[in-house]
């Protein structure tokens, strides 16, 4: 990929060309574009963490002017000002964007994870090293109880981010695709994923989006460069409010917070690339992972802490996916605030519609939603970000936007994690989304203002229940090589 560096990327130890691979695997679990965006109407690149604070201190009682059934425009980018985050509203100044009101849709999470709130949260204590004691499931800490500015509001607010309501993890089974704007497009072709990985999952049928959808989908210009065809599964073990006894039914299920599988079955030359990482129930121990990359014809296994490091050259990082998907001692942790915020968390569609002149807007309906203001600040000092600053859904604590800043305080990156209510699903999708009561991811859009240029992935899927045999099976080391070219 062209393009200066970011100054503020500073040189990590040598990890070998396979681990680029594997860490690439490890998140791949949405429709990736790249993109490089034509000029901005504004430079939000001089944007610093004060910008943003500003902006929270002077809006945080505002009031809409506009209500249910409105439809904004370009020319009302100052009535949208108090309710969208500095750099994101910029992106919305194009000629063709409307922006439908809709009204708030509940999102309380389903009535077994409440169950086990009401039953256990009251005897869940933060500790002095930040973890907690006597966590069983449900949300650990209570929203009413957390003050801005609070640190220790700040690592309940962490916990209960980390342990919202998943059911049993996310699955997804989306296509790939490199993209530079500019030039025209041939619309990604879309596959089914392989039995041998799949197996086991209420997979539902008929699930490519139509001709027509995927021109919705793939709006905007752009040249698309490679398409790739990922599979994707994080599976949560233990503090599962659905079972009887919070754990998955295999062996050694308590040990484990989640296990997530990520493999490649098209195009030929990265066929069965798959990748296995653990998350451990210890808050304190690190992550482990393994590789099998079909060219070294072995699994391997790889350092799945390096998860700042930038994957494939693009704005994403491990850490980065879900909101955040690191590892909460490895952060300093701040509560701001709650905020009124528009977004799109609703999703109309089956799938994201995009457009803009960058092709990185969501064509949809918006509502405006109650989010917390959370900021994490590395504790390491060869992290490439200095700060980053969340909004955490206070429903469901599900991210809707999050901006990063590079050492020397600017604004770096913007994402925005565009979501769809699991009972709102009307297509084949539904199977494994109604009767969930979560919010399910459909894309997630990043924008590098600083070196102009965007990542979109789109993600089809949800939340399904799974099964022990698949689980056992997925998850196994030694069914890393099940899938060849």
């Amino acid at each position: 990929m062209k393009g200066k560096m970011n100054d503020s990327v500073r040189p990590r130890k040598a990890a070998g060309a396979w681990w680029r691979a594997a860490v690439t695997g490890v998140v791949a679990l949405g429709l990736l574009v790249v993109a490089r965006p034509a000029a901005q109407a504004q430079d939000v690149s001089s944007y610093t963490r004060d910008t943003f604070i500003q902006w929270f201190q002077k809006n945080k009682d505002a009031k809409p002017d506009f209500k249910v059934g409105d439809v904004l425009t370009a020319k009302d980018l100052e009535r949208i000002r108090p309710f969208m985050f500095p750099g994101y509203l910029e992106q919305l100044n194009f000629p063709e964007f409307k922006m439908p009101i809709m009204d708030y849709v509940d999102h309380t999470p389903r009535k077994d994870y409440l169950d086990c709130t009401e039953k256990y949260q009251a005897q869940v204590r933060l500790t002095a090293n930040h973890t907690m004691d006597n966590y069983v499931c449900g949300q650990p800490f209570a929203s009413a109880d957390l003050k801005p500015g609070d640190p220790d509001s700040a690592w309940k607010a962490a916990w209960n981010f980390e342990y919202r309501w998943q059911n049993f993890g996310l699955f997804t089974v989306p296509p790939v695709t490199w993209e530079r704007f500019g030039g025209t497009h041939e619309i990604p072709v879309w596959e089914y994923p392989p039995k041998e990985w799949s197996a086991g999952i209420p997979y539902p049928p008929n699930t490519m989006p139509t001709p027509e959808e995927l021109k919705l989908m793939y709006g905007g210009g752009g040249t698309f460069q490679r398409t790739l065809n990922a599979f994707y599964e994080r599976v949560y073990f233990s503090h599962l409010a659905q079972v009887p006894d919070h754990t998955l039914p295999v062996a050694g299920a308590k040990d484990f917070e989640f296990k997530e599988f990520t493999g490649f079955y098209t195009p030929f030359d990265i066929r069965g690339t798959a990748f296995i990482v653990y998350r451990y129930a210890d808050p304190t121990r690190e992550d482990d992972g393994w590789a099998y990359l079909p060219a070294l014809r072995r699994v391997r296994r790889i350092s799945a802490e390096v998860k700042s490091d930038s994957l494939l050259g693009t704005d994403h990082t491990i850490e980065d996916f879900y909101g955040f998907s690191g590892r909460e001692l490895e952060w300093k942790w701040n509560y701001i605030g709650i905020k009124d915020v528009l977004a799109v968390q609703d999703s109309q569609h089956e799938f994201t519609y995009m457009y803009g002149p960058n092709g990185i807007i969501p064509n949809d309906s918006w509502a405006l939603r109650h989010y917390y203001l959370m900021e994490r600040i590395p504790t390491s000092e060869r992290h490439p970000y200095s700060s980053v600053l969340l909004l955490w859904d206070t429903q469901n604590w599900d991210t809707w936007l999050m901006v990063a800043f590079d050492h020397k305080g600017k604004l770096w990156k913007i994402w925005e994690f565009q979501k769809k209510w699991s009972e709102s699903f009307k297509g084949p999708w539904a199977a494994i989304n109604h009767g969930v009561f979560s919010t399910e991811f459909q894309s997630v859009q990043v924008l590098d203002v600083q070196n102009n240029r965007g990542t979109i992935w789109e993600v089809p899927g949800g939340f399904p229940n799974v099964t022990g045999t698949e689980v056992a099976h997925l998850y196994d080391i030694n069914h890393l090589e099940t899938l060849h070219r």
